[in-house]
């Protein structure tokens, strides 16, 4: 009896689901404008103006980094995603905004026009405003307005967060890496993105000079094995059930 409960439980046990998979896919923006002052990469001098592997983020300017090729584990799922921005900071004290979208593609050019450049290693970039400094009625979320320069029609769109960095505050100069975690709801856009021909693409619209050394982007996935039938795991409990309702008939007897 002792063995075959055992044979039950072990039973049970294997027909549980098997243990989490993971899986961690990471994409690296290519450096556009590495460190102008070609002196420090060490962001806590005064003179930091970006690291050796800066994107540019000029406040003349509206950005689209785009990758294609983004494929998903067969059977897994998105479970999490972040966009860090290493060693960020304002390259003044005022409240700037670094405004920041989520598409589903980005248009690509061959070659540069006036106010656009030539897309390299997925990024382009394109003159939306003039000036020094900028006129405030230029400030503005490029990707939440007319942004055709970069952007197809009817493309996805996903506003995800906008901030400031300031480099010099109360006390002094002020660089930090900086990440932001996706909402469930950002997940599940992400996901569809994805699903729409493998594509994904981040749009930047600085509304000031913001140093940087870097953009990476991460997504996290999971899988979990498909359990055994648990018929199997019934079909034991029926019999076990039935063995004991036999061996108390047999003692009554």
């Amino acid at each position: 009896m002792k063995r075959f409960l055992l044979a039950l439980t072990t039973l049970a046990f294997l027909s549980l689901p098997a243990t989490v998979l993971a899986d961690t896919l990471t994409f690296t923006a290519p450096p556009t404008a590495s460190n102008f002052n070609n002196s420090t990469n060490n962001r806590n001098q005064t003179d930091y103006q970006g690291g050796s592997n800066q994107f540019d983020l000029d406040h003349h300017n509206a950005y689209t980094w785009q990758f294609g090729n983004v494929v998903i584990p067969a059977g897994h799922t998105i479970t999490g995603a972040t966009l860090t921005f290493r060693g960020i900071s304002n390259w003044d004290a005022n409240a700037n905004r670094l405004y920041v979208h989520m598409l589903d593609t980005a248009r690509s050019f061959s070659s540069a026009t006036s106010n656009r450049t030539a897309t390299v290693n997925g990024v382009t970039s394109f003159v939306d405003a003039s000036g020094t400094p900028v006129p405030t009625n230029q400030i503005q979320d490029y990707f939440a307005g007319n942004d055709s320069a970069l952007v197809a029609a009817g493309t996805g769109d996903t506003f995800l967060f906008d901030r400031s960095f300031n480099m010099v505050g109360q006390a002094g100069y002020i660089a930090t890496d900086f990440t932001y975690t996706f909402s469930a709801g950002q997940l599940a856009t992400l996901s569809s993105y994805i699903l729409n021909g493998n594509n994904l693409a981040f749009g930047f619209d600085p509304d000031c000079h913001f140093w940087n050394n870097g953009i990476v982007f991460t997504i996290t996935t999971q899988q979990t094995a498909v359990p055994e039938p648990t018929t199997m795991v019934l079909l034991g409990t029926g019999l076990a059930g039935a063995y004991l309702r036999r061996r108390r008939q047999q003692r009554l007897g």
